[in-house]
């Protein structure tokens, strides 16, 4: 069963280069989802950093990620067999 869609408040930022929040509005259905949709659309070098999100109607239901960049990458190598 599908939760129904909320109208989500989603604050981002990235704590070290730029400490005020950007306020995004998002219809969602969990606020996990709604934070998702914001970091998504950012561009990757802008995607870490701290997001929170509440319903618009109970701002204190506040959900907080904070999302590093990986710290180093990974390599695929091809099955030799």
């Amino acid at each position: 069963m599908l939760a129904p869609m909320r109208n989500y408040v989603v604050a981002a930022w990235e704590r070290r280069r730029h400490r005020e929040r950007e306020l995004h509005e998002v219809t969602a259905e969990t606020a996990e989802h709604a934070i998702v949709a914001i970091a998504s659309s950012r561009p990757l070098d802008e995607q870490p950093g701290v997001y929170e999100a509440w319903p618009s109607d109970s701002p204190e239901l506040n959900l907080r990620i904070t999302y590093a960049a990986p710290r180093r990458q990974l390599r695929l190598q091809p099955d030799t067999e």
